[in-house]
């Protein structure tokens, strides 16, 4: 009896003791693990580049022997054992150079999550100071600049890890030797990575649930044995190199997500047949390959929780069909394939939770289905290029009342639009550039009083400009161009605060522009070429600080070109050519530092041409005191609108997708993390119908289009018909970064300056209809890169230069100038004929030109053996890739040999002549 009272006393005070311990917990860490945060406060004091976060971990971190280390930030400690479990240094370093010491992190043997995220370490030191941490769940090191092998990180004794996200580094190495078996969540990508995916040794990692090896060079195939994950329920192999079939994952029942988009994975047999038992498939991504076969409707009909199927740039062909049920898919992207036919007509009664459509650039007909206009949570909807006609259903424009993007570019749609009825009251970007809607822009579109982007391009408009478009204050983005649009500007287009883009050229405007049309600072492109505006260039266009084309060509505008001193712009384009322009060319011009294209010929402008152009430092050094490509961008809800001004390109980034989530549990009490099993998601397929900035400019003679790309790299000046007087400025030729310039047509007298010979990039120089006299400088047979040259009806004199690229100009290049003389315009020139100073000693200059002419040869040979061996290669090629012209290929080459055998028989030995 005295021995179970005893029993009971001790097992009470046992009790009570590990409740105490439980309630208070220790009282402070450990002394060394205390001094091993002392010794990492230093590091951040020195590296630190968030200042706020800095200032907060620095002043917490206090060695005054009082306070407790597990109450410091970024610290946590057990709540029992006083160690420190949580030690949180993400965002903290920004430094290039810096190199991670794992010694630091040794004393911290209870260490159980480690995060250095963001920090931008370039590399570590004493790996084994991470490998001593064997208690170390979760390690977290992506968004550095780490380059080194994952073999020498000590993995192998991290055994309890269940986390490690090396991802946005410069990794490479293996996984193979480190014993990985409990890890359930890795990230590798973003790190250019390259090998096989089995020298990776990923399938050795059974109980991995999210692997994400996305953006690296992985080669070859997809290994069978990734089969052996059966737990895995996210898999993203998107943006490598692997190739060939895709095999069966069959064993992955548990698998949500799949992303494979962007790699080279063919087949002819279409999606891959192993998806039809994925029943818990959430999200599929094969866009971007090269497979093939029908349209998998089995896909849907097997798949029942599948919300998004994104299937986009492959070789899908046949006709659009969905399952006899409905189905809860909320995004279905399956652009540019060779679908055909028309949509189904039940299409908005079966997909009726859609949220996202994309079938464009297909080859889709017929008429919209009046079925989607119950498609209630429709968001974006993208039908451009097809071959879709008709008008929009009435069901459709009244029905979609949640749809934010609508884009029906380049089909064949007709009618009157924007009715009363029109209910679209959500929409935000709307996309009906080249259709063939006519008609005046009515006012039910008055009722999208969200809208940002409007672009009606390129069809059969009507009417005037409604004033109401300028009571849409979210406006960016305005394109009416191309349409037959009358009357004048209207001037509550001023009251758009946030506009970017106005493009309203290539219709039958008129009238002059009001001078309280007080353009928006935020303007950046504003085309109002090819209509009839009259009257003076309002003041406001040319003060917009952010802009950067103004396009008024072939309009009837009159007067100086007045640039306002306080608000000066700085444009990269200005394209006033065709007007009524009057007056000197006005000298703040100069001040344009970014003007890469000037455009002010067929004017009337006279006086001197400024000397003073070569302030504008684009033109001089290729300098720029801000970027060339301006671009805007704007989030409507999860979905973000780039576009880029110079390429022409805008771009729907849909930012991120969670499918589901699980709990990474660290320890017993220290933390439960989440993460989600959808990855980051952009989508760079559903691009804007928007076209490129595209600029027609003088350039060898004729009118060269530039656009894109090109378009970054032009430099050029046009001043032509005008009636410029005086003496060519000597400063004109430092202007080494111009490649078109043309001053034809004007009364611009003197010599041509030899400075010329500076312009180093030139490709096209027009001086043609001028009172230019003297000589053509020698010194220009240094342009190296002139391809076209044009100096006739002057009045200049003496050989005309026929060394280099000169002697490939043609005589209309020289015509109406009787004193010249040379081979080019067969004309001899006399011995009392000036000739052209040597610059060699006598007789080095015929060697030179005798040498240049066997140059010319030897590049004539080499021409042709590498057209020769081209035009071979080529049709190797050819015969490789298709197998039917391979086998009609041989099949001619063994008739030929068979025909050739029986002439030699039958002519030469006169055997078989009964053949």
């Amino acid at each position: 009896m005295n021995m179970e009272r005893l029993f009971s006393t001790k097992l009470c005070m046992l009790i009570v003791v590990a409740l105490a311990l439980q309630m208070h917990g220790n009282k402070g860490c450990l002394e060394k693990e205390r001094i091993a945060l002392l010794a990492i406060k230093p590091f951040i004091i020195n590296k630190t580049f968030y200042y706020d976060e800095r200032n907060r971990t620095v002043e917490s971190w206090v060695d005054d022997r009082v306070s407790d280390c597990c109450n410091w930030y970024r610290v946590e400690c057990s709540t029992t054992t006083g160690r420190v479990m949580n030690l949180s240094l993400s965002g903290l370093l920004y430094n290039s150079t810096t190199i991670l010491n794992f010694s630091l992190f040794q004393p911290f043997e209870q260490l159980q999550i480690l995060d250095l995220s963001r920090n931008y370490f370039k590399g570590w030191v004493d790996s084994k100071g991470l490998g001593n941490l064997r208690n170390l769940e979760y390690l977290d090191m992506s968004w550095n600049s780490i380059n080194d092998s994952l073999q020498e990180l000590g993995l192998p004794n991290l055994r309890n890890l269940e986390f490690l996200d090396l991802s946005f580094n410069r990794i490479k190495g293996s996984l193979r030797q480190a014993n990985l078996r409990n890890l359930r969540f890795l990230d590798l990508r973003y790190n250019g990575m390259i090998g096989s995916l089995q020298e990776l040794g990923i399938c050795n990692l059974k109980n991995l649930i999210e692997l994400d090896l996305s953006d690296n060079n992985f080669e070859g195939h997809l290994p069978p044995c990734v089969n052996n994950l059966t737990i895995l329920r996210a898999l993203d192999l998107s943006s490598n190199q692997l190739t060939g079939n895709i095999p069966s994952l069959n064993l992955l029942t548990s698998l949500e997500y799949l992303s494979l988009h962007d790699n080279n994975f063919s087949t002819l047999h279409g999606i891959p047949s192993f998806l039809m038992y994925q029943h818990s498939l959430e999200f599929i991504d094969l866009s971007h390959n090269k497979l093939g076969g029908m349209f998998p409707t089995w896909l849907l009909h097997n798949n029942t929780r599948l919300q998004f199927m994104y299937l986009m740039n492959n070789s899908l062909s046949g006709i659009l069909q969905l399952p006899n049920s409905t189905h809860d898919l909320l995004h279905l992207r399956i652009s540019n394939n060779i679908l055909t036919g028309q949509l189904p007509m039940n299409i908005g009664v079966i997909l009726p939770r859609l949220e996202h459509l994309n079938l464009s650039k297909n080859s889709f007909e017929g008429y919209i289905p009046w079925s989607m206009g119950e498609m209630k949570s429709l968001n974006i909807l993208d039908l451009s290029s097809n071959n879709f006609s008709g008008e929009l259903p009435k069901a459709f424009v009244s029905g979609c009342s949640s749809l934010r993007s609508l884009k029906l570019s380049n089909n064949n749609f007709h009618g009157e639009i924007f009715p009363q009825f029109m209910n679209m009251t959500q929409l935000q970007l709307l996309f009906l550039d080249n259709n063939q809607f006519r008609g005046k822009i009515q006012n039910g579109l008055w009722k999208a009083g969200f809208l940002n982007v409007l672009d009606l391009s390129s069809n059969s408009f009507s009417g005037q400009i409604p004033d109401w478009i300028g009571n849409f204050s979210y406006l960016i983005y305005i394109v009416l161009s191309n349409n037959h649009l009358e009357g004048g500007v209207p001037v509550q287009l001023s009251n758009l605060r946030r506009l970017n883009i106005l493009d309203i050229s290539e219709n039958w405007l008129s009238g002059s522009m009001a001078s309280s049309f007080n353009l928006s600072s935020s303007v950046m492109k504003l085309c109002l070429q090819k209509n009839a505006l009259n009257g003076s260039i309002p003041n406001a266009f040319l003060g917009s600080s952010d802009s950067f084309m103004l396009d008024l060509r072939d309009n009837e505008f009159s007067g100086s070109i007045s640039i306002p001193i306080d608000g000066l712009g700085n444009p990269e384009f200005l394209l006033l050519g065709g007007n009524h322009l009057e007056g000197t060319i006005p000298h703040e011009l100069c001040k344009f530092n970014n003007l890469r294209i000037l455009d002010l010929s067929r004017n009337r402008f006279n006086g001197t041409i400024p000397s003073c152009f070569t302030n504008i430092l684009t033109w001089v050094s290729g300098n720029f005191s801000m970027e060339i490509i301006k671009s805007v961008a704007l989030l409507i809800g999860d979905i973000s609108l780039f576009y880029d001004f110079t390429l022409g390109i805008g771009m729907f980034c849909v930012n991120k997708y969670t499918i589901g989530t699980f709990d990474l549990r660290i320890g017993y009490s220290v933390a439960s993390y989440n993460f989600t099993l959808a990855f980051e998601q952009v989508d760079s397929t559903v691009e804007s119908s928007t076209p490129e900035t595209e600029i027609d400019f003088v350039s060898k003679n004729r009118y060269e289009s530039y656009k894109g790309r090109i378009l970054g790299y032009m430099l050029g000046i046009d001043l032509s018909s005008n009636e410029l007087t005086g003496d060519i400025p000597t400063d004109i030729g430092n202007l080494q970064q111009i490649i078109a310039m043309n001053l034809s047509r004007n009364f611009l007298s003197g010599s041509i300056p030899e400075s010329f010979s500076n312009l180093t990039n030139i490709e096209s120089l027009d001086l043609s209809h001028n009172k230019l006299s003297g000589r053509i400088p020698p010194q220009l047979t240094q342009l190296n890169r002139l391809g076209t040259f044009n100096v006739s009806f002057n009045n200049l004199s003496g050989p005309v230069p026929n060394t280099r690229q000169f002697g490939t100009f043609v005589e209309s290049s020289y015509g109406g100038n009787p004193s010249l003389c040379g081979p080019q315009i067969n004309k001899s020139c006399g011995s009392s004929e000036p000739t052209i100073p040597p610059s060699t000693p006598s007789g080095a200059g015929e060697e030179e030109e005798d040498d240049e002419s066997a140059i010319d040869m030897v590049s004539f040979y080499w021409s042709l053996f590498a057209s020769y061996v081209t035009t071979v290669m080529a049709s190797v090629l050819i015969l490789w890739l298709n197998s039917y012209w391979r086998k009609q290929w041989f099949c001619f080459i063994d008739a030929c040999i068979i025909s050739s055998y029986c002439w030699i028989l039958r002519n030469v030995f006169h055997r078989y002549d009964d053949i």
